[in-house]
């Protein structure tokens, strides 16, 4: 009788076991989902990686220069923290007007050449605080000589607080999610959230204003150049409605050619002006890709100029975001 109650004990200590066990398993995937979006969540907040430059035409050429000089051997740096440590640094307004050695030694300031990143925001702005050589910046808003109205960007402080004394900023460098799409010579040509004066021709006033607010990057290639995931995930649209490598002026076709890819962590790249039917066999709605798969060639489709990859990144609830702030450009593989 002692045995068999002994049995009994035994067996019910398994069974309770078994079901911690898979409690504490549920629990912890839970948990591990809701870390993970609340980590993509502080990355995009300490990056900054959906903010938008008021008037970035003033900028965006000198800052495109900068860009194809330094992207691939430095890492990037946003044209937001540009502006903002130019205004900081030299006490202005209006940074378009100071010299391209400035602008430079600004680029290099807020990069970490060997993480191939920017430098952490907490970090700057102790920096900030710490050099005697700084001019005081009194400068509120206000608009430039010509009546351009131009935002006084702080990033130190947010919300009110000085980030260099919170605890909701810190000093390390996030490993960043995404791949390179491009493995050949490309010239960026446009910047996220550029405003732009595209020339498309005869079209409607909301299709030119959607045009010329820019929503990703334009990256020139020539037609037929490979493009690559950016992310492990799924593709969850596949479009092609243009069988021409023809700009919109000669095609007329607004649509053109594009692929969307879900990634792992929630959020979706974008890829348009693509070579008709240039997806890989097999590369279809609902395949599973990884970083670094083949998707398909580049052309000049939909509502384009001349050929590119137009790279785009959203959130799961359509928030436009800066995709190439995800990209880890320590793993480029290209020229």
């Amino acid at each position: 009788m002692g045995k068999l109650l002994k049995i009994k004990a035994f067996l019910i200590t398994l069974v309770v076991g078994f079901l911690v066990a898979l409690i504490m398993i549920v629990v912890i995937a839970v948990c591990g989902y809701k870390v993970g979006e609340a980590y993509i969540n502080e990355q995009a907040n300490q990056m900054r990686a959906n903010s938008k430059v008021i008037n970035s035409q003033l900028y965006a050429e000198r800052y495109r220069l900068l860009l194809n000089k330094y992207l691939l051997t430095k890492g990037y740096v946003p044209l937001e923290r540009m502006v903002f440590y130019l205004q900081r640094t030299n006490n202005v307004l209006d940074t378009s007007n100071l010299s391209n050695e400035l602008w430079d030694k600004a680029y290099l300031d807020n990069v970490n050449a060997e993480e191939k990143q920017m430098i952490p925001i907490k970090t700057v702005c102790k920096n900030l605080k710490s050099d005697p050589s700084i001019p005081t910046f009194n400068i509120e808003s206000g608009v430039n000589a010509n009546g351009v109205a131009i935002d006084v960007i702080d990033l130190c402080n947010v919300d009110g607080k000085d980030i260099t004394e919170s605890n909701d900023y810190d000093e390390v460098y996030y490993p960043l999610p995404y791949a390179f799409p491009l493995k050949t010579n490309f010239t960026v040509t446009s910047i996220v959230f550029e405003h732009r004066n595209v020339d498309l021709g005869n079209i409607s006033e909301a299709a030119q204003a959607s045009t010329n607010f820019h929503s990703g990057w334009d990256l020139a290639v020539p037609t037929g150049t490979n493009f690559y995931s950016m992310c492990d995930g799924i593709v969850s649209n596949v479009t092609n409605t243009q069988a021409n490598d023809l700009p919109f002026k000669e095609s007329g076709n607004s649509t053109g050619n594009y692929m969307m890819v879900t990634c792992n962590n929630g959020l979706t790249a974008m890829y348009w002006h693509l070579q008709f039917n240039s997806q890989p066999f097999g590369i279809k709605r609902g395949s599973m890709v990884k970083k670094g798969d083949l998707l398909g060639r580049t052309s000049t489709t939909g509502t384009s100029t001349g050929p590119h990859l137009h790279l785009g990144l959203k959130d799961k609830d359509g928030n436009l975001l800066d995709a190439i702030a995800y990209i880890d450009f320590t793993q480029y593989e290209g020229n």
